[in-house]
């Protein structure tokens, strides 16, 4: 199998996880804001974003160095595995432990309490998961880890579904959220198992010392940056209320869709980019260079529409007088979501080429950054403030990529690509602002087939519409 082949088969299931797994999330998360209203999903999201946020404390590096590890040394990963498992269980114990003491402690309201208890041990069963699905990407074998998902997820709509279009007590779909989590861990011993003969999950802690400064620089790497792009949901909690929260994560759940696509690039090209870091520089540096330019594509028209029909969009999805004031904050967003998407090659090939430190710095920054911003704008304007915070932090992160990494996207035929489609692009969305009350989903069709036209006969060269669409194309060379 070539290289561009294995990349296809692992994109399509690496879609088919991170497309399944946030689709129904989001569809729940939008069913529960329509029918339950603010308050209550205000109190649902906190607890929500605050188990994400001890999930990353629990996986703390171990996730990613479990699969770039494996991946570069698969003769080894029996031994990988066990050191590495013994780690993650004692982090899984300190978060259970850490977020339920921050439900105690923290000044929530006391139905949030109550789902913070209930998802901690959504943040247990989930964390752990993870872990085995690294495992499975070591090898790139995604084929196990889309099972897995797409059973859990089925499995959380079919529970869940019923259930909340009779709005019964929203902790009874908290337990279900948790209890779908436990499947999906047992599904994951399954198939660890099938995929390692003499795979054990015995508690051994050996040659901590050996592998301390990258889980050091992998753990926190993965905390703060998390914590800068979703530490505004938890202030607000603390510093507005629920009814904010719930108007802040009402467009938070929408982002998060198109955000499948730099979620399942990074999911399928970790390993396959890690590996050639260390085989062949040249095809790496390609590689990342097409990603990034893939993605800024893909992004310019989800970004226009979101920006431009925003007001369409929260009527459609939410269609109460309570979400109203979530469009400006949905403007604010879809420049984000450019920003990251812009970003993401950047972070992926840090990542990849061993400085991973680099992000740390930089996400460090970027958590103080927020936390600083957030505490003089949140309390005078809520949830639109927490917006521009996290606006001017992803801008933020994105100069200190860039920078990082001018030598390696240093090319001016591909820029010189890139800067007129984003020219052109600027100039369809200012025409489209003038007719904004034209229907959106006419309008989303229209605009999707004139840049999808555009990217093919103009913004991709011949050789990058081979590596897209030719069955055959390789990667490497032989």
């Amino acid at each position: 199998m070539t290289e561009a082949e294995r990349i296809r088969k692992n994109s399509f299931y690496s879609f088919l996880t991170v497309s399944s797994r946030l689709i129904a999330n989001v569809f729940l998360f939008w069913i529960i804001a329509r029918l339950y209203g603010p308050d209550v999903f205000g109190q649902f999201t906190t607890a929500q974003v605050l188990a994400t946020n001890f999930i990353i404390l629990a996986d703390f590096g171990f996730d990613i160095l479990l699969t770039t590890e494996v991946a570069k040394n698969r003769n080894y990963a029996i031994k990988i595995f066990q050191q590495f498992f013994s780690l993650k269980i004692i982090f899984c114990s300190i978060a259970l432990l850490l977020m339920n003491i921050t439900g105690l402690l923290g000044d929530f309201s006391f139905q949030t309490k109550n789902l913070i208890f209930i998802l901690s041990f959504y943040m247990v069963f989930s964390s752990l998961s993870n872990f085995l699905s690294a495992l499975f990407k070591g090898f790139e074998k995604l084929e196990y880890e889309t099972r897995i998902t797409l059973l859990m997820n089925l499995l959380l709509i079919l529970l869940a579904l019923p259930l909340i279009l009779l709005k019964i007590n929203i902790y009874v779909i908290a337990l279900i959220f948790v209890f779908t989590r436990l499947i999906g861990f047992m599904l994951g011993i399954f198939y660890s198992k099938s995929l390692i003969s003499g795979i054990a999950y015995k508690f051994i802690l050996v040659g901590f010392n050996k592998i301390r400064n990258k889980v050091l620089v992998f753990g926190l790497f993965l905390l703060f940056n998390n914590l800068f792009f979703q530490l505004d949901t938890i202030l607000l909690s603390l510093w507005k209320n629920d009814n904010e929260v719930g108007i802040y994560q009402a467009v938070f759940k929408l982002i998060m869709l198109p955000l499948v696509i730099p979620d399942i690039i990074t999911n399928t090209l970790l390993p396959t980019l890690s590996r050639l870091n260390h085989e062949n520089r040249e095809q790496w540096i390609k590689i990342g260079k097409f990603i990034n330019k893939l993605l800024i594509g893909i992004v310019i028209p989800i970004a226009i529409i979101m920006f431009v029909y925003s007001e369409q969009i929260i009527e459609l999805i939410y269609g109460s007088k309570n979400y109203l004031s979530s469009m400006n904050i949905l403007r604010i967003f879809s420049l984000i979501l450019f920003i990251r998407f812009s970003f993401e090659a950047h972070a992926l090939m840090l990542t990849t080429s061993d400085k991973q430190h680099l992000r740390l710095f930089t996400v460090l920054a970027a958590t103080l950054i927020n936390l600083g911003m957030n505490y003089i704008f949140i309390p005078i304007y809520g949830a639109l403030g927490a917006a521009l915070v996290s606006l001017v932090t992803n801008v933020f992160v994105s100069i200190i990529y860039f920078v990082i990494n001018v030598k390696i996207f240093a090319d001016n035929k591909i820029n010189r690509r890139t800067i007129l489609y984003l020219l052109i692009s600027l100039l369809v969305a200012l025409v489209l602002w003038q007719y904004k009350k034209l229907n959106i989903l006419l309008s989303a069709i229209i605009l999707s087939l004139i840049f999808l036209l555009y990217m093919y006969y103009f913004y991709f060269t011949d050789e990058e519409k081979k590596l897209l669409l030719s069955p055959n194309n390789r990667l490497i060379k032989k």
